[in-house]
């Protein structure tokens, strides 16, 4: 009953202005930081660190980042779809999901890995459903929360 009143943290079909990656995430840093109350500035600190560490690919469509931040509790994500895919990294693979997960400043590298297992498999669960679920705010909101339910 109570996730009826939780806050969605998605926004859907985006359209960018330059439609590229640097566009995109410090789209995602702003969001996250409005989102979640927390420091923008830090906030794009860590999304550009996490973009550069390493491409968390998911289902050849979704890239995967995490940010932390010592005024959180406990785990979180948002969720943000574009309407055209945005060229992401080297390989300039066309990214139309982009999930954010906001972690406690002390959360252990395994907490990160099984939250983004989570989330691959629930990406990939619903493979056939991403053009769809997308453009949808609900669908969207209920894919999103399936991340840290």
């Amino acid at each position: 009953m109570f996730k009826i009143f939780r806050k969605n943290h998605t926004t859907a079909n985006i359209e960018l202005k330059d439609n590229n990656e640097m566009s995109a995430l410090k789209l995602a840093a702003s969001k996250t930081a409005e989102e979640f109350s927390v420091d923008e500035q830090n906030i794009q600190s860590s999304i550009f660190a996490s973009a550069a560490q390493d491409d968390n690919f998911i289902e050849e469509r979704a890239v995967f980042m995490f940010v932390t931040s010592d005024k959180k509790s406990q785990a979180h994500t948002m969720t943000l779809t574009f309407k055209d895919p945005v060229a992401w990294g080297n390989d300039r693979t066309p990214i139309d999901y982009l999930i954010v997960g906001m972690f406690p400043s002390n959360t252990p590298q395994n907490d990160v890995d099984l939250l983004t297992e989570k989330i691959t498999n629930a990406l990939h669960d619903k493979a056939d459903q991403l053009d769809d679920i997308k453009f949808k705010g609900s669908d969207l909101n209920k894919l999103n929360q399936s991340f840290t339910d």
